[in-house]
């Protein structure tokens, strides 16, 4: 009988211990964590060397929380992003449409939410 290994080289994939799962054959374009215990993204090329561009290439990798996630040097970020929407949150509509525009006038696909809080975080933290 052929292994795993056999049928997925058969099937054209290239790294199969990026697409197997506890056994399981998975999808060939897997993203986001399973079980809080392995990560899967999906990029192209093969992080060392350029791939094609019509290459996508699956990684792999242990499920972790950054130590630094709750970092003192990330505080004052985290207080201003807190308040940035909560401000929002309590703008007119007037106000939002106004940010809104200006965002569509940068010509980059930006909401109006997302140019206040880049704004209001850059200038408070």
């Amino acid at each position: 009988m052929a292994g795993v290994y056999d049928i997925l080289i058969n099937m054209g994939i290239r790294t199969i211990q990026n697409r197997v799962y506890g056994g399981i054959i998975l999808g060939k374009l897997i993203r986001g964590s399973i079980n809080k215990d392995r990560t899967f993204r999906v990029r192209p090329g093969n992080g060392y060397l350029p791939g094609d561009t019509n290459d996508v290439y699956q990684d792999q990798y242990a499920y972790f929380v950054p130590a630094s996630i709750n970092n003192p040097e990330g505080a004052a970020a985290r207080t201003a992003y807190t308040a940035a929407v909560v401000n929002w949150q309590g703008f007119s509509e007037s106000v939002k449409k106004v940010y809104n525009a200006r965002a569509m006038a940068r010509g980059n696909k930006m909401s109006g939410y997302n140019l206040y809080l880049g704004e209001y975080i850059s200038a408070n933290a």
